[in-house]
């Protein structure tokens, strides 16, 4: 019997945030023992490389997400043909792509030197290089059939298999740098697993779709060309705006700062991007959910749910920053130690960019599911500029190194593009006034920030001094307390507080 848009948005979010709170578990473990056997510098080359291999990513012109975009229509009508044509299509495109990141990576290895000051310093440098490089291109060969579980509402099935394969790499990883304590090594390791993930995702969605199989395979009608072509062009300046916005921070302090900078910045980073990954899948899970919705209802009825979708997305928030504001810093203390903590400035830089980010979520989700890359593709584009000089002003001539960073980022998302990509929603989807979200967005901003200073002051007056496991224990009971306390207050009585209640309690009486 088929399941609701509900029930599966239920399950792929209740399994997503199981599995994504294990895997933070797994990579917290494996980066301590990164950092012992290995040390700050090559954490710091580990992101570099991560980073410049995002610019390279820019060779994929966010096909897959327009493709997921096609596949909702034909996946609701159950129109198998063309599911076939598409994803025939993704498979060529993926193929040529991989091809050319690789010799684009290839063609890079003499400019590596630019990127990191005191190169000389890291030995076996071009090879690690070409390690990563060659686990990103492998990715692109068995990628593309992941997109149809997704599209299909079933992207718990892409989870699982992902969290199975990253646990064991995981264990092998750190069994060879207990005995070995070799880069190469941990790197290729990498690469074995990577390439056994995606074979295996391959032939589970096989098994499910067996009519991929067939060999009787149309030819993709013009309008569903052309409807791929506009959101490839869309998407493209979204992909481009996106990696220099996100993707350009550890290439910045590492030329302007110095590679053991990013090797810190980058366990800030891991947790930072670790809840946010967390919250995305909460959210993001149901973007299939909502495709499938765009497809099957009018686009009037999609307004009620952006709202809900908006205050699930702000709970979050509310709750995920004020304990990374309260505890991220006395957690860098007891994991790896004071040596590696960021002054208490940056790291509030850091929990607002990452409030700054997530609250993008819905519209993220809406874009997607509603195939508005078109209609955005300019706002990419003038965010990445933005964000672009305002880093580099901040970092070349009032030398404010990672602060100068955090705050070109937060400067172009909440001057501009937040609002860009919510208008662009509002004209486009729902036909209403833009007036709306801007008094929905700052209420709940200002909530979220008179909030954390009230909870962040009351720490500090109850459990401050020293930084051992009891006080962060305490720290963590009284954030927890407090900000549910102040949640309950705020949010009691608001509609979509009634709507989650009533969900979670169907789901649980469910079970």
């Amino acid at each position: 019997m088929k399941k609701s848009r509900l029930e599966y948005s239920l399950i792929n979010s209740s399994i997503s945030m199981f599995i994504y709170i294990l895997r933070i578990v797994i990579q917290f473990v494996g980066r301590s023992f990164f950092i012992y056997f290995l040390g700050a510098k090559y954490l710091g080359l580990n992101g570099l490389f991560t980073n410049i291999l995002s610019f390279l990513s820019l060779a994929e012109l966010g096909i897959g997400s327009s493709i997921i975009y096609s596949l909702y229509k034909p996946l609701a009508q159950k129109d198998e043909s063309k599911v076939k044509a598409l994803m025939n299509l993704y498979k060529k495109t993926y193929e040529f792509i991989g091809i050319f990141i690789g010799i684009v990576g290839v063609l890079i290895i003499p400019l590596l030197p630019l990127f990191i000051k005191n190169s000389t310093d890291i030995p076996h440098m071009y090879r690690y290089y070409v390690l990563f490089l060659l686990n990103s291109v492998l990715s692109y060969f068995f990628t593309y059939k992941r997109s149809l579980a997704i599209a299909d509402q079933k992207n718990y099935l892409v989870a699982i298999n992902d969290f199975a394969f990253l646990f064991f790499m995981n264990i092998v990883q750190v069994i060879a740098l207990y005995f070995y304590s070799n880069f190469t090594l941990f790197l290729i390791v990498q690469i074995l697993f990577t390439l056994f993930s995606n074979i295996n995702i391959s032939r589970t969605v096989d098994k499910r779709y067996s009519y991929l199989k067939e060999k009787d395979v149309i030819s993709l009608d013009k309008q569903t060309k052309d409807e791929v072509k506009k959101n490839v062009i869309g998407n493209m300046s979204s992909k481009i705006g996106g990696v220099i916005v996100m993707g350009t921070d550890n290439i910045l302090i590492s030329t302007f700062v110095n590679l053991t900078a990013v090797g810190i910045y980058s366990n800030y980073s891991l947790i930072v991007t670790s809840v946010q990954n967390l919250c995305k899948q909460i959210t993001n899970s149901i973007t299939a959910s909502v495709g499938n919705f765009a497809v099957s209802n009018k686009k009037k009825d999609s307004f009620e749910l952006f709202k809900k979708h908006f205050f699930i997305n702000h709970s979050l928030i509310f709750f995920s920053s004020i304990l990374l504001l309260t505890l991220m810093n006395p957690f860098i203390s007891l994991w790896v130690g004071a040596k590696y903590m960021l002054p208490m400035s940056t790291t509030i830089l850091i929990v607002l960019n990452y409030s700054v980010q997530v609250y993008r979520n819905t519209s993220f989700v809406f874009i997607e599911s509603f195939g508005l890359y078109w209609s955005q593709r300019k706002k990419p584009i003038i965010e990445a500029g933005v964000n672009l000089l305002l880093s580099l002003l901040l970092l070349i001539v009032f030398d404010m190194g990672i602060n100068g960073i955090l705050i070109g980022t937060i400067g172009s998302s909440l001057g501009f593009v937040i609002w860009y990509e919510a208008f662009i929603i509002y004209k486009t989807v729902f036909e209403k006034r833009f007036i709306h979200f801007f008094l929905t967005f700052w209420r709940s901003f200002i909530e979220l920030i008179i909030s954390a200073i009230v909870v962040f002051l009351l720490n500090e007056y109850l459990a401050n001094g020293g930084s051992t496991f009891l006080q962060f224990i305490t720290k963590t009971l009284i954030t927890i307390v407090t900000t549910s306390i102040l949640y309950l207050l705020l949010y009691f009585r608001r509609e979509e507080f009634t709507f989650i209640k009533k969900i979670l309690f169907r789901y649980i009486l469910k079970k």
